[in-house]
């Protein structure tokens, strides 16, 4: 991603006339290779339909990743069990498809190359594509699992002998290990035999295996140290024009890669930011490469990629994971976290602001939360929440009963018994309801997403999380804006109020896309301090919002929303923003009329969508406890009024039912739900077609 100057950084010299030439001479021959490769543009989307995928799990490690890790892992299965082999010889068989057709089940990814090394792991290929091709004759679409993350080292030196040339290496030059598994390398993915190998096996998949498609796994990227990252880095470091008034040095010859814990804070230091933003630079150019590599192999290849959650903090420092390109690299993400929907410590747990980013960043998200739920209506419980979310929300419907194995069936026929009615259940909710749950989302409010404010600032990240925190407790259909300083700032027309919460990183453009949004009436909500300072965190010499101080439609307040949050993790946590939310409640009711309020506890989240036919409200309980008689929902009693509804609860068996509509003041008619235990939908039939869109307060117009 290329950052364009502000008012605070250098502003670019002309290159000597020969070095510009060298330069320009070797990106087209990069621009030429890549396009002779090329079966489409990088981000093309793939007919893919999230309501029609229920996705599981193929048995997608090798008999050798659990044999050398020896310890419990992936199915929960024992490394060391005697029972491995015939629990892997019957995951390949018929009966494990028939099993996932029986199910609903219809796209896995499958192992294919877990980084032992081809010469290895080819031995497997023939039972590997025996098992695609029984899916197929099934009806279930498989991705071949590609690892990306590992080298081990004892058996690919027999291949590769210049292997250690592969490895990342920390900053004191020891090889970096795959968390705690000291046989696992991490590959540097700046060394040229690493990337041609992955495109080999990729290559491979797709040609020779026929799979659907790939499932890159584990694509994040700690810091590399190595001689040749540091040469790469000073390459990098030496474009700026300016060293002297950027970095305060008058030469980048002699810069090493800073040294910093992953800790997130605020990052200022200049040296620093250019190493994270180079190290993401590199880590998404190759997940490009590979993406129209697979594209030029197979056009219709469904790419994806496991880049961990892509809301968790400090994303770009830690992993290299800039989401501002990676849209563009893969067509599904797989987002997994500890995410599991439920209210745990006070904290509303849940998926919806992953499927939030992906779904403004038009990708279809596999976001995984890791939990196997168990047998008991508990569990019962929470399996259904799980599918529910992703059905209303937009993410893929997951299961993974068939991963469950057992010693004497192989898999698990109590769980299997116990999901198959919660399946069908959860599928005829599906399939009735098809058309409220595919309807476009109704998103009034806008909550502006800047890459670069994230990138550098923990400060921006928690606003963030604070203030969706808020509109999520309170039932406030928003959606995020994403913006990068180098891209313009695109305000959708249907946004009615947006949000800007302690962005404090925003290009000179983004601020005056932002003023010309409030000219033409848009109302805007600034916080802490947004706009503050440049995309490089640079701190603006002027005040950024003076100019629009006074406006009816503009609410400026100097302390940004804030909740308790703890340390960045493989869950996200947010407790009860600090007043409730309050404020911002009241900063939206000052400055917009919605035309549909939601009134219900807050361990219920709501999506509201809309159609030419009708509005059609979402409500998912995240609580343990049913939600009582008495929520209610409010409209607009003027052109495009409420005039029937019906109230359906399908995962208790209770159908779509007429329910009442009553005017409950002149400019307002209300509908009073009644009980429900974990999903409700309400369907809304309007007088008038459209997008409903709120209205500014009568003072302001």
């Amino acid at each position: 991603m290329i950052r364009p100057c502000s008012k605070t950084t250098s502003v670019r010299a002309p290159l000597p006339a020969a070095v510009a030439l060298i330069l320009w001479l070797a990106a087209g021959a990069v621009a030429a290779a890549e396009a002779a490769g090329a079966a489409e543009p990088a981000g093309g989307q793939m007919d893919f339909d999230p309501l029609e995928c229920r996705w599981t799990f193929g048995n997608h490690e090798p008999i050798a990743m659990y044999r050398r890790a020896g310890n419990r892992l992936t199915g929960g299965i024992e490394g060391n069990a005697l029972w491995l082999e015939d629990w892997h010889h019957w995951y390949d068989s018929e009966a494990s498809v028939r099993l996932m057709q029986d199910l609903g089940l219809n796209t896995l990814h499958s192992r294919f190359y877990k980084g032992f090394g081809w010469q290895r792991e080819s031995h497997d290929f023939p039972r590997v594509k025996r098992f695609v091709e029984a899916c197929h004759r099934h009806g279930v679409r498989v991705l071949a699992y590609v690892q990306f993350s590992t080298l081990y080292y004892e058996t690919l030196l027999a291949e590769i002998p210049d292997l250690a040339d592969w490895a990342s290496v920390d900053e004191t030059g020891r090889k970096r290990t795959y968390h705690s598994a000291y046989y696992r390398w991490l590959p540097c993915v700046n060394a040229p035999g690493f990337e041609s190998y992955l495109k080999k096996m990729i290559g491979i998949a797709l040609t020779e295996g026929g799979f659907d498609g790939i499932m890159l796994d584990n694509c994040h990227v700690p810091a590399c140290y190595c001689p040749r990252c540091e040469a790469l880095f000073r390459e990098h470091l030496a474009r700026e024009p300016d060293p002297e008034r950027r970095f305060g040095i008058a030469t980048v010859a002699h810069v090493r890669p800073p040294v910093r814990k992953p800790e997130y804070g605020e990052i200022q230091d200049p040296i620093y930011q250019q190493w994270v933003q180079f190290r993401c630079d590199r880590v998404s150019a190759l997940f490009g490469r590979l993406y129209r590599h697979a594209k030029s192999c197979r056009p219709t290849a469904l790419v994806s990629g496991n880049i961990q959650n892509i809301r968790r903090a400090n994303m770009a420092g830690t992993a290299a994971l800039n989401m501002a390109d990676l849209a563009a690299c893969f067509d599904i993400f797989v987002s997994q976290s500890g995410n599991v929907p439920g209210v745990s410590g006070g904290c509303i747990v849940n998926r919806v602001r992953e499927m939030k980013l992906a779904r403004a960043l038009q990708r279809p998200i596999l976001a995984l939360c890791d939990s196997d739920a168990g047998v008991s209506p508990e569990a019962a419980s929470g399996y259904l929440r799980t599918l529910v979310e992703d059905a209303v929300f937009g993410g893929i419907p997951t299961d993974r009963t068939v991963l469950k194995p057992d010693r004497e069936q192989m898999v698990s026929s109590q769980l299997v018994e116990f999901r198959r009615p919660l399946l069908r259940r959860f599928n005829d909710l599906v399939r009735l309801g098809r058309e409220g749950l595919a309807a476009p989302s109704y998103l009034p409010v806008r909550v502006l997403y800047s890459y670069d404010s994230v990138m550098f600032s923990e400060q921006s990240h928690r606003a963030l999380l604070s203030a969706e925190e808020i509109l999520l407790r309170n039932h406030v259909p928003y959606g995020l804006l994403p913006a990068a300083a180098a891209g313009p700032l695109e305000i959708p027309a249907d946004c009615k109020v947006l949000l800007v919460c302690d962005q404090r990183c925003l290009a000179d453009a983004q601020l005056a896309a932002l003023a010309r949004f409030a000219d033409r009436g848009g109302r805007l909500i600034v916080s802490g301090s947004a706009g503050a300072y440049d995309p490089w965190y640079c701190q603006r010499r002027d005040e950024p919002w003076r100019a629009l101080d006074g406006r009816p439609g503009v609410v400026r307040r100097a302390e940004a929303d804030a909740a308790s949050i703890p340390a960045a993790g493989w869950t996200i946590k947010v407790q009860r923003p600090n007043d409730g939310g309050r404020r911002l409640m009241a900063d939206l009711a000052a400055a917009w009329s919605p035309d549909i309020r939601i009134h219900a506890p807050e361990t219920v989240f709501a999506e509201v969508k809309r159609d030419e036919r009708a509005c059609y409200v979402h409500l998912v309980n995240y609580a343990g406890e049913p939600v009582a008689e008495g929520a209610r929902i409010e409209l607009s009693a003027g052109p495009g009024k409420a005039t029937a509804a019906t109230f359906a609860a399908p995962l208790e068996d209770r159908p779509a039912a007429p329910i009442a509509v009553r005017t409950a003041a002149p400019e307002r008619c209300e509908i009073e739900l009644p009980a429900f235990v974990n999903y409700a939908v309400v369907r809304i039939q309007t007088q008038a077609a459209g997008q409903p869109s709120g209205q500014p307060r009568k003072q302001d117009r």
